[in-house]
């Protein structure tokens, strides 16, 4: 008989800066995002995307569920689990704290941005929530000619916007972007979507 082949997944690994965009299009059931030969956003295909801008210490992206478990009084462990919940997000701290069209964007249902002469400014009040696609790009370390991803359909900034001012330290306002779901594609589709780029 013959051992098991290790695999030690030494080039399956992420250790790039990535991109973050709003306002991608989002891809049609069996599609993927269309990215141009950078890896950014192919502006053809997604003339409303926009990057987000630097960030403190990169991002962080998220896919989680939790399972219910159920019992019956004969046996000790459970006999079946279905899930809960699916959470998908990305997470990160921004620089461009006094760019009124990112704050305004950053305060769903709050944040509306107004220009005047001589000004640029938010005001805080109600409006509609608009759900919006946001895109993290990045290079893979496997083949720098590729780009992975990281995609939430239906998504909005759900932590506000907070920075620092002062004069020793520069201000970030931390981000976390939460996926809702698209109800109207396939289940196993609703959410998102992460991968990369091969061959």
């Amino acid at each position: 008989m013959a051992g098991t082949a290790d695999s030690w997944k030494t080039t399956n690994i992420a250790l790039k800066e990535g991109k973050l965009y709003r306002g991608v299009a989002v891809p049609g059931a069996g599609s993927r995002p269309t990215l141009f030969t950078d890896g950014t956003p192919d502006a053809t295909a997604n003339p409303a995307a926009l990057h987000m801008g630097a960030t403190k210490s990169g991002s962080k992206l998220m896919v989680k569920s939790t399972s219910g478990k159920y019992y019956v009084d004969e046996f000790r462990a459970p006999i079946i689990t279905s899930i809960d919940e699916v959470n998908m997000g990305i997470s990160a701290e921004l620089v461009g704290v006094t760019d009124m069209q990112l704050a305004a964007y950053l305060l769903p249902g709050v944040g509306t941005r107004a220009t005047a002469s001589g000004y640029d400014y938010v005001t805080v009040g109600t409006k509609a929530i608009a759900y919006d696609c946001i895109l993290e790009t990045f290079q893979l370390i496997e083949d720098t000619a590729k780009y992975g991803w990281f995609q939430l359909y239906n998504a909005i900034n759900d932590s506000g916007i907070e920075w620092a001012q002062a004069r020793k330290e520069l201000g970030f306002t931390p981000v976390s972007f939460v996926g809702y779901e698209v109800t109207s594609r396939a289940v196993t589709d609703t959410l998102g979507q992460f991968g990369k780029q091969i061959a």
